[in-house]
């Protein structure tokens, strides 16, 4: 489990998941990282890049992975979402990923150009990654009122 809270908006969602289950794994991307450049930190704008929140359970539950894709499936925002499911083969457990739909409608696309479905966005729907970073905030809220 998760020793400490994640402050940035975009991983508000991991919280509130590990609220109701412990979390083994936690991962999740920022729209403005502080990177290090020149021996300082600054921060990078990455709001281009579409947000994307991924976790293991320490003891994965069914329920609420059904309660999960219910709700990603039910929501109405700006934009569709998915729950990604990436079994870790030959190791134990899956690595679940909440992540725009749009990012999986144009991995034709993204490979065709060399390119991973993420990269594609951020460089030929750059306006996309904005957007989906408002809507997982609404998203987030959705999650929280109705997954207790």
């Amino acid at each position: 489990m998760s020793i400490y809270k994640i402050s940035d908006s975009e991983g508000e969602l991991l919280n509130i998941i590990e609220e109701v289950s412990p979390l083994e794994w936690r991962r999740y991307n920022q729209k403005y990282p502080q990177i290090r450049i020149n021996n300082r930190l600054e921060k990078k704008d990455c709001s281009n890049i579409p947000p994307f929140v991924a976790f293991r359970f320490e003891n994965e539950s069914e329920e609420i992975i059904n309660k999960l894709k219910f709700l990603i499936n039910n929501y109405r925002g700006f934009i569709k979402w998915e729950l990604h499911k990436h079994k870790r083969e030959p190791l134990q457990g899956t690595n679940w990923v909440i992540r725009p739909l749009r990012v999986k409608e144009v991995t034709a696309l993204a490979e065709k150009n060399g390119l991973a479905s993420e990269e594609y966005l951020a460089k030929y729907e750059p306006e996309f990654g904005p957007i989906a970073f408002d809507d997982l905030n609404a998203l987030t809220q959705y999650i929280a009122d109705n997954l207790k």
